[in-house]
């Protein structure tokens, strides 16, 4: 069955919060234009875990897991992004064979429990991958 329903597009200026932790989603976010920083506070200090680009998409782990969502989002630059509402994924999921929604769910846990252990064990240094990450975008932003 096809959706031929009109993409719901948000913009959002540099500085702008996205998406705040501890809050419900409303949605997946794919961004279309534009750069964002996504980062914890803790204890008063901003730890950064990374630099979302065009393609990327955010959203998705509180949105299949049902739970609110864990870091913050802010743009670095202004920012397009495309809605798909929490409303139209809940269908998809509905329609999904149940084995493939566990499977889904399985590996965004897993994701988490890695991501836990690799920060707490000290293998990954978030300031120096959100820093390349940057630089890297920086420098295709220069070359367009």
């Amino acid at each position: 069955m096809a959706d031929n329903s009109k993409q719901t597009v948000l913009t959002f200026n540099a500085g702008e919060f996205v998406i705040r932790e501890k809050t419900m989603t409303d949605g997946i976010y794919i961004v279309k234009e534009g750069q964002l920083e996504c980062f914890k506070q803790q204890n008063g200090a901003k730890i950064p875990l990374g630099i979302i680009g065009s393609g990327e998409y955010i959203g998705e782990m509180s949105l299949l897991m049902d739970r609110p969502h864990s870091s913050n989002v802010v743009a670095l630059t202004d920012v397009k992004v495309i809605v798909i509402s929490k409303e139209k994924i809940e269908t998809q999921i509905e329609n999904s064979p149940g084995w493939l929604v566990a499977l889904a769910k399985g590996l965004v846990t897993r994701l988490q429990n890695t991501n836990e252990l690799l920060k707490k064990s000290g293998y990954v240094d978030d300031s120096i991958a959100t820093k390349a990450k940057a630089i890297a975008y920086n420098g295709n932003k220069k070359a367009s």
